[in-house]
């Protein structure tokens, strides 16, 4: 397989699985109502976002590698800010 179409898969697998998780924490929230919830789901709609955004970047091949890079970084950052933020409410 080559590397372009893995990570395209890779991509599209991440915001699957995103999709999935946020759904499932979304309802978890709704059920619970809890703000720490309410935070854990809004990480994992940030990684199903950042799977959508770089993978189309990626399929739609016009995107600059290193903007990609700084791109996931950011997204990663704002996640892990998000479940720290979490870790934090009582």
């Amino acid at each position: 397989m080559e590397f372009g179409t893995l990570t395209n898969v890779a991509f599209a697998g991440v915001a699957v699985f995103g999709v999935v998780l946020s759904a499932v924490a979304v309802l978890a929230a709704r059920r619970v109502r809890s703000p720490r919830m309410v935070l854990v789901a809004s990480g994992f709609v940030l990684l199903a976002v950042q799977g959508i955004v770089v993978g189309a970047s990626l399929f739609a091949g016009g995107a600059d590698l290193s903007f990609l890079l700084f791109l996931c970084a950011m997204f990663e950052a704002a996640v892990l800010v998000v479940l720290f933020l979490a870790t934090l409410v009582r």
